[in-house]
This record gives structure tokens, C-alpha cells and sequence, in this order.
């Protein structure tokens, strides 16, 4: 397991923005819980007045495992964004939050995907990551054990 402090979560912060600061993006969909911290930081330096929150979960595992929507239905309101979109997360192990809300937005939609933390045997590779871990777990400074 991977323990994430805070000093080493504002260094990676800064450095993604740094990556994207000058680039624009007229909407920020961002995979909670995680990616709302990384959404609402994000939205709030490149001056997006917002930024879209969903909750998903993983239920299952293996060729089992599949994605449960918690959030309101997703599909309505992501399939209506359209432009520069940045979709973030905290973490990606494996993809498959990322993979799932890409099915759900418009093909005329321009996608960028941003990812702080991205485990190097990944399926699934991200536009932009903060830093490679190798970890399956990743305890961050917001998240409690047990």
C-alpha cells in the first residue's frame, strides 16, 4: 500500500496543473470521491465557474467486477457537455471508472483524461498523470483505513 501525505499530494497537485495550466477546457468531469477534490482544485485555478461531480462504485471482481452508477443518472447529463473536457481521478488501478464515464460522453466532445496517481501495469493509459505507482492500494490523506 502506497501512503499518500499531504505534502507529497499538494506537490503532485501542482504539478498537473502546471502541465494543463495553460491549455483550456470548458467543463471538468470529475470520478468521485477522490476526483472531486482534484475537480473543485482545478476548476478553481483555470477559472471553470464549475465542475461535474460523479459517484460510481465497483461491485464485484475479477471478469465479474462492473460499475454501479450513485450518482444521479449519468447519462443525460454527461452525453450534454460538450467542448474541452477534462475528466479527472485520484487514482486508476485498472481503468475501469474511466473507461465506463468516457462511454458516456458525446463523441463530439474533444477529451482530455487526468489522472494524480496511475498504476504502471494499467490497462488503460491516461492523457496526463501525476505520478506512476506500482502500489494496488493507495491510502491518500482524506482517506481512512478499514
Amino acid at each position: 500500500m502506497k501512503i499518500v501525505d499531504w505534502d507529497e499530494y499538494n506537490e503532485t497537485l501542482e504539478k498537473i496543473y502546471d502541465e494543463i495550466r495553460f491549455h483550456q477546457y470548458d467543463d471538468i468531469i470529475a470520478i468521485g470521491r477522490g476526483g472531486s477534490i482534484i475537480g473543485a482544485y482545478l476548476a478553481s485555478k483555470l477559472g471553470i465557474p464549475t465542475f461535474h461531480p460523479v459517484f460510481l462504485r465497483h461491485v464485484g471482481k475479477g471478469s465479474q467486477k462492473k460499475i454501479v452508477d450513485v450518482s444521479p443518472p449519468l447519462y443525460n447529463r454527461l452525453h450534454s457537455l460538450s467542448g474541452k473536457l477534462l475528466v479527472v481521478d485520484d487514482y486508476l488501478r485498472d481503468g475501469t471508472a474511466m473507461k465506463y464515464i468516457l462511454t458516456l460522453i458525446s463523441k463530439k466532445a474533444s477529451v482530455t483524461t487526468l489522472v494524480l496517481y496511475n498504476r504502471e501495469d494499467s490497462e488503460y493509459k491516461p492523457d496526463i498523470v501525476g505520478r506512476y505507482v506500482e502500489e494496488t492500494e493507495i491510502l491518500f490523506p482524506y482517506s481512512t483505513l478499514g
